[in-house]
């Protein structure tokens, strides 16, 4: 669901989900993954947003409808995607795309095509297209897709709303560098660190746990623990996780009092949504809880019963003014 951009592509999420909210959608779009690797999966939830009588951004209601899933299928009639079938889009294509929809919907009231890799319209079919763009139809809505926008014509740039997504690769490597100078002090190290996945993993992983656990506590221990497990499986990368977890509540603290320079710049809105959840007190009390486990770990020969005491004393933390 589009829910699951909220925080790596905050700008794009809010411009396209208050557009369907207020009914203000444009009739065109034409969206920049800048080579983001999940960039056609954001644009496909777009479009369940679109179309998805449950507004596909609440999975509460989705069991009672199966639109998205026929979308996935590609046998929902108000949904096209284009896409080339060999080095080019032709102008067929769009010839076909056009007569299909000028037939009336069968589904509901919003039509939508997508063109995947839009870049790959010859000169005929981008010609089609802007005519297509030049006279539009009531609910029918267009979404361009491309990793390279200087290679569309601009007249087409210009008959659309440019959406342009965040390259988290590009944003994940400023936590990646400043993870990678706790742990080594050789630039060489820094550059194999950096360019370990399973570090950036790791990462992604730390803050999953924080967001479920600060949205859920204790509630589901079992998850949390599971979550945790998946984080410190040995005591090197229980090390390193307990470090990101404490750099991550520096980073609370530092919001809180007001302060810059953070180790997950990033994730600046969930950071402002934690310190919003915390008390300074209960702030303290999490770092002060990690710094001490963090010390533990180095002596202790049973990482999983610390690593059980970490999440209960968080819990605790949360139960203190």
């Amino acid at each position: 669901m589009l829910d699951d951009y909220m925080e790596s592509q905050d700008i794009p999420y809010t411009l396209l989900k208050n557009s369907v909210v207020n009914n203000k959608l444009s009739h065109a779009y034409l969206i920049d993954g800048s080579n983001y690797e999940k960039a056609f999966d954001f644009v496909m939830a777009f479009v369940k947003l679109i179309v998805c009588n449950n507004h596909y951004s609440n999975n509460n209601l989705c069991s009672q409808c199966n639109i998205c899933k026929r979308i996935d299928d590609g046998n929902y009639t108000d949904v096209k995607i284009i896409e080339s079938d060999s080095l080019v889009i032709k102008k067929e294509q769009l010839m076909d795309l056009q007569n299909s929809f000028s037939l009336t919907s069968l589904e509901g009231n919003k039509r939508v095509y997508v063109i995947k890799d839009c870049e790959k319209m010859n000169k005929q079919a981008s010609n089609s297209l802007l005519k297509f763009l030049e006279e539009p139809c009531d609910n029918i809505i267009a979404i361009l897709f491309t990793n390279n926008v200087s290679s569309l014509l601009s007249t087409i740039i210009s008959r659309c709303q440019v959406i342009k997504l965040n390259n988290n690769k590009v944003f994940n490597n400023k936590a990646v560098y400043n993870f990678a100078s706790i742990f080594c002090s050789k630039k060489e190290d820094i550059d194999f660190f950096v360019n370990d996945e399973s570090k950036s993993k790791m990462i992604d992983d730390v803050i999953s746990f924080i967001k479920y656990y600060e949205e859920n506590g204790l509630d589901s221990l079992i998850y949390v623990k599971k979550l945790c497990y998946n984080i410190f499986s040995s005591r090197e990368d229980s090390l390193m996780g307990i470090s990101l977890v404490l750099n991550f509540y520096n980073d609370v603290l530092r919001y809180k009092f007001g302060l810059g320079n953070y180790f997950y710049q990033e994730y600046i809105y969930l950071i402002e949504d934690i310190s919003n959840r915390n008390s300074l007190n209960k702030i303290l009390n999490k770092i002060e809880l990690c710094y001490n486990k963090y010390s533990d770990l180095k002596y202790n020969l049973n990482v999983n019963l610390l690593i059980d005491d970490l999440i209960i004393r968080m819990g605790e933390c949360d139960e203190c003014s």
